[in-house]
């Protein structure tokens, strides 16, 4: 498997900043592939470590197995677990639950730990959290810790300066947008009425008094009006509201019902099989809006939905950005077939739009991340957190930085591929008609293709003997990128780069005879192709009837 260049440039912070410190934080957003990043971050440390041995801590038990599964995968690590009935710790890579190790009992036979892996570590600060710590480096002062988090900095002021005092790479959401690993949002605000109602609400417990916030919007006459301005603006599109409290929610959901529309409440107080029932149920699309408080911000990814309804005001940008993320994640057409999502709209009824800014706004091909030969880490004046350079606010304390605001260039148009990810890619892409419409990468053990039918881009990728399948369907900046994640998920580093040294190598005689017999038209003499150039060809010619059903059969629905 080879990493994207930002999950690289991430395992390489983590390294560093970890044997510097002692400590990191990491913060990729939705759709970065934080657990890839824990995974090869821990091969390379086991690797160079042999001794080594590594916890990876998750919130609940439902996600140890997850994560054992995808971490195992990338390091081929001996591993085990310890979670309610289990309590196994011999393997030198060992997935634990805080559920679990917060009771001191079952820490009974933790051992020397070499290195600590938290994720979702914006929850580190609480008391279960603390303990874990405090006995790993009672037993070993020097262990290693890496926390992963989209959004490290927490609404109710408990710091997590305890454990972490760094943070060593951050990713915004607007890269991986405009690299087409995410879709782009649609935003708009959306005037009740209500507005200066909503600018006197008070906050109290680091947010906003939700009580108050539920006197102003949760109205039969507000409800009946949002469920018009989502008719008007996300046509039939599955859909998510975030409301400001329970009976919030099912007032909004009622609304919906009246209107004819599928909608359910999902709370906190739910039976845990209860809600992966209505999540299950939502995921097929039995259930066409949910309606929450706050309880599907994180741990939550549903592919199809196409719109997100913010109806509580949000008093952090990264609350506001969690919400927003739960409708980013592209569609896999295998799991999902009749289903196209290119973008996601944005309902903001409360003003957190105009509180935080667009999203779009921080969309932009410019290096925000100082100029070369500057030091990537400033201190924080208020908590003296050492944070990346172009942080425009402390993770830990909120504090904002004043900064020079200079021209940029924005990145409106998502189907221009101004970001060029054909450089980026460690494959060749190889444009099999000259007309840019038709592009094929290949590597040892996989190919990969992307094809325009006129209107969208799909995404293709086969092993080296086998059928092709599609992958992704969109526009063409997110069908390359589907593309080159399944090259990457398929080879490795060193295949990537013999397959690049084809390209200085003239077809051999065998793939010359191979060609013409395809009917392209070359001589004996032709050094104009490359080994490279006649694979991707002949891999063009022998699935071309494949290529074409896939691309031109009955085409999906496509979200509005």
């Amino acid at each position: 498997m080879i990493p994207r260049d930002y999950q690289r440039a991430a395992v390489d912070a983590a390294r560093s900043r970890t044997a510097a410190h002692g400590n990191t934080i990491l913060m990729l957003p939705t759709g970065a592939g934080k657990t890839a990043v824990a995974g090869f971050y821990i091969g390379e440390e086991v690797e160079a470590e042999r001794n080594a041995r590594v916890l990876v801590l998750q919130h609940t038990d439902e996600l140890v197995q997850q994560n054992l599964a995808a971490i195992k995968g990338i390091t081929g690590l001996r591993s085990s677990i310890v979670k309610a009935s289990h309590n196994d710790w011999s393997g030198q890579l060992i997935f634990g639950s805080v559920q679990t190790l917060a009771r001191a009992g079952r820490r009974a036979d933790l051992g020397h730990v070499s290195h600590l892996v938290i994720d979702e570590c914006h929850r580190a600060a609480a008391s279960g959290y603390l303990d874990i710590v405090r006995d790993i480096r009672r037993i070993n002062p020097d262990v290693k810790i890496l926390g992963l988090s989209a959004t490290p900095s927490r609404g109710d002021g408990r710091s997590l300066r305890q454990t972490f005092d760094n943070i060593g790479y951050q990713l915004k959401i607007g890269t991986l947008i405009a690299r087409g690993i995410l879709v782009p949002p649609r935003t708009y605000t959306m005037d009740l009425g209500v507005n200066d109602e909503l600018a006197g609400i008070n906050s109290m417990a680091g947010d906003f008094d939700m009580r108050q916030a539920d006197k102003v919007l949760n109205r039969s006459v507000l409800n009946d009006a949002v469920v018009q301005h989502w008719r008007e603006k996300a046509g039939d599109r599955r859909s998510i509201f975030f409301c400001s409290t329970v009976d919030h929610a099912d007032a909004v959901a009622a609304a919906f019902r009246s209107a004819g529309i599928t909608a359910e409440t999902i709370s906190g107080d739910m039976a845990g099989a209860d809600r992966a029932d209505l999540i299950a149920r939502f995921d097929r699309g039995e259930v066409q809006v949910l309606t929450n408080c706050m309880v599907l911000t994180e741990g939550f990814d549903s592919q199809p939905v196409g719109c997100i309804g913010i109806l509580r005001p949000m008093l952090h940008k990264g609350t506001f950005i969690q919400a927003i993320g739960r409708g980013l994640r592209k569609v896999d057409p295998q799991r999902y077939p009749g289903i196209i999502k290119t973008d996601c709209v944005i309902l903001d009824f409360a003003g957190a739009a105009i509180r935080h800014g667009c999203l779009e706004q921080e969309i932009s091909l410019d290096d925000d991340d100082g100029q070369p030969g500057e030091a990537p880490y400033k201190s924080c004046p208020d908590c003296q957190a050492e944070i990346p350079l172009g942080a425009g606010e402390c993770p830990f304390c909120g504090h904002t930085f004043a900064r020079e605001v200079g021209e940029k260039r924005l990145l409106t148009d998502f189907d221009l591929l101004e970001i060029d990810l054909l450089n980026q890619s460690p494959f060749q892409w190889c444009d099999i008609r000259g007309d840019g419409e038709s592009l094929i990468a290949s590597g040892f053990d996989a190919w990969a293709g992307v094809f325009h039918d006129g209107t969208l881009w799909h995404a293709l990728g086969g092993p080296k003997a086998g059928a092709p399948r599609k992958i992704a369907i969109g526009t063409r900046v997110q069908a390359l990128a589907e593309a080159d994640d399944f090259l990457r998920s398929a080879e490795s580093s060193l295949a990537a780069a013999k397959s690049r040294r084809w390209l200085k190598e003239p077809a051999s005689a065998k793939q010359l005879g191979c060609l013409r017999r395809a009917g392209i038209e070359v001589s004996p003499m032709d050094f104009g192709y490359s080994k490279y150039d006649a694979n991707c060809q002949l891999k063009f010619h022998w699935n071309r009837d494949a290529i074409i059903r896939l691309v031109s059969g009955a085409q999906p629905r496509v979200a509005a």
